[in-house]
C-alpha cells in the first residue's frame, strides 16, 4: 500500500510553519454536502452567485457538523453562513441562494461571540483530509460542539489534518485528536503552541514564520500579543533575505528583528491528488533578536 501524501510529508519532515492561507476575509456556507472537489463551485450555488459573493481577497469554505448532525437528511430549514472580516465575526441564516448576498453588507445578520474551529475534511479533494480530519473534527465536537464544524479545502494537504480558528485566523495542522484537543485548550487560553502552528492566515508567509519564532522563543502568549511586518525584501520567493519586526505586547518584547531566508525544497508530491512532484517553499530562520539585526 502507498503512502498518502501527509504521510510522506511526515517522513520527509516538512515543516509547517509559513504554510497558512494568504487570505484574511472569509465566508463559511453551512451545505451538508456531497462537495465536489471544485467546491463551492459545482454544488449548487451557481457560478454567477459565487462571482458575485466572491473576491481576490475573499475565501468562501461551506461548512457543516460533524457526522450526522451535518447529513443533508438532518439539515432542514434555514442554514447559516459566518462572514469574519477584521478580526470580527457575522453570522445569519439563509435558505434562498441569494440571501447569501447579505453576508456582503456590512453589519448584516448579527455578532458572533465565541470562536469557530473548522476541520478540513474535504475528502474528495485530498483523502488525507478525510481519514485525518474527520476524527479531530469528532473530538473538537465533543468538547466544543457550538463551535466545531468540518469545512471544505483549506489547503495544505500535506499537513492533514488542518484546523483553522476564527476569528484569529490561527491555523495548525498535523495533530493526533487529542493533540488538537490540548492544542485548542491552550490556544483559547492565550498560550500559542508554535510546535503544530502553520501560522495565520493573510500574514506573508516570511511574516509568519517571524511571528512562529517569537512565540517559540518568548511565548507562550496569544497570538493576537504579535504583529509581524515586513520591513525588507531582496531577492525572490526561491532565494531571498526577509527582514520583517514583530511587534509585540507583554509576555512577548515590545519589538523583535527576524531575519529569514527562503529557498525551494526538493521536488515531492504535495497533495494525494498531484499528478507530478512539485518544489514547496523553504523558509529558514537565520537571525532573530531583540533589536537591530545584525550588518
Amino acid at each position: 500500500m502507498s503512502l498518502r501524501c501527509s504521510d510522506e510529508a511526515e517522513l520527509r519532515d516538512d515543516p509547517l510553519i509559513g504554510t497558512a492561507p494568504p487570505q484574511r476575509d472569509w465566508l463559511l456556507v453551512e451545505h451538508p454536502g456531497p462537495w465536489p472537489v471544485t467546491a463551492p463551485f459545482g454544488a449548487g450555488l451557481s457560478t454567477a452567485l459565487l462571482r458575485e459573493l466572491g473576491h481576490p481577497e475573499l475565501r468562501t469554505l461551506f461548512i457543516r457538523r460533524h457526522g450526522r448532525d451535518g447529513a443533508a437528511d438532518r439539515l432542514t430549514g434555514p442554514r447559516r453562513w459566518y462572514r469574519s472580516h477584521d478580526g470580527r465575526l457575522r453570522t445569519g441564516l439563509w435558505q434562498r441562494p441569494d440571501e447569501l448576498l447579505a453576508s456582503l453588507v456590512p453589519d448584516s445578520g448579527e455578532e458572533h461571540t465565541g470562536p469557530l474551529l473548522l476541520v478540513c475534511a474535504h475528502g474528495v479533494h485530498d483523502l488525507c483530509c478525510a481519514v485525518k480530519g474527520r476524527p479531530v473534527a469528532r473530538a473538537l465536537a465533543q468538547r466544543w460542539p457550538e463551535a466545531t464544524y468540518e469545512c471544505s479545502h483549506v489547503g495544505g494537504d500535506r499537513f492533514a489534518p488542518n484546523l483553522l480558528l476564527l476569528p484569529d485566523l490561527t491555523c495548525y495542522a498535523g495533530m493526533s485528536p487529542s493533540e488538537a484537543v490540548s492544542t485548542v485548550e491552550s490556544h483559547l487560553a492565550g498560550r500559542v503552541d508554535p510546535a503544530r502552528l502553520r501560522g495565520v492566515a493573510g500574514l506573508h508567509p516570511a511574516e509568519q514564520v517571524a511571528l512562529g519564532a517569537v512565540l517559540e522563543r518568548w511565548g507562550p502568549a496569544p497570538v493576537t500579543a504579535a504583529a509581524p511586518r515586513l520591513v525588507e525584501q531582496t531577492g525572490g520567493f526561491d532565494a531571498g533575505r526577509w527582514t520583517i519586526d514583530v511587534i509585540g505586547v507583554a509576555p512577548l518584547p515590545a519589538r523583535v528583528r527576524v531575519e529569514i531566508d527562503s529557498s525551494r525544497r526538493a521536488e515531492a508530491r504535495l497533495t494525494c491528488r498531484a499528478t507530478r512532484p512539485t518544489r514547496a517553499l523553504q523558509w529558514d530562520v537565520v537571525w532573530v533578536g531583540a533589536g537591530p539585526s545584525p550588518a
